[in-house]
């Protein structure tokens, strides 16, 4: 792979975008402007983040690479060591005791606002849902995403060759009941579908 400097490479990317902006006449000076107004293409590290996802999708061997793998395959690697302990219960509840101070500023944000709030907060409003899930289409009261773990989880049993546990086992112990309990503490219910598309659905409010 050709080495590409911080400086190369936001060159290369910037003159790319103006390009694809005077490409359209109709939309060149609304471009020009969200560049003068807009403190996320002002930041020191976009250069940076833009080469790291550049060179993560360029990757290809032995299995396309993709932003999310990092967490995905951590999370993977986890649960694998939790279930040979046979402990993957105390895990799942451990780390929902972790994010206790984050669900409970979401429960308050439910009580102000509507349970919606609740779906978005776990899913689609979060940095680390946005490096989790690829996609996420969102309609009220539900959320519908692709696994983020099937694919992965093959790669690894095939290459690493030292992963047991099954695709099943990362819905049923670590993807349900981690959901679920994350709804337990913010005051509502789920209904969790796993599958190739995962679908959850808000049930109704808890009542206290």
């Amino acid at each position: 792979m050709t080495e590409l400097s911080r400086r190369t490479f936001g060159k290369q990317t910037l003159l790319l975008s103006c390009v694809t902006a005077l490409s359209l006449p109709g939309t060149a000076m609304a471009f020009f402007d969200k560049v003068k107004k807009d403190a996320f293409l002002k930041r020191d590290d976009l250069g940076d983040a833009i080469k790291s996802l550049y060179m993560t999708y360029n990757c290809t061997t032995p299995y396309p690479h993709k932003f999310n793998e990092v967490l995905t395959k951590t999370q993977l690697r986890s649960l694998q060591f939790n279930i040979d302990k046979g402990i993957e219960k105390d895990y799942v509840s451990h780390y929902i005791t972790t994010m206790e101070p984050l669900l409970q500023r979401i429960k308050k944000l439910v009580e102000k606002e509507g349970a919606e709030k609740a779906l978005y907060s776990m899913f689609e409003g979060t940095s680390c849902s946005y490096q989790l899930f690829e996609r996420i289409n969102v309609t009220p009261g539900q959320r519908t995403f692709p696994c983020p773990y099937k694919e992965l989880l093959g790669y690894c049993k095939k290459y690493l060759q030292t992963f047991t546990i099954e695709w099943e086992d990362v819905c049923s112990k670590w993807c349900t009941p981690v959901w679920s309990g994350f709804a337990d503490r913010i005051g509502i219910t789920l209904s969790v579908q796993p599958g190739e598309t995962c679908t959850v659905k808000l049930i109704y409010p808890k009542q206290q």
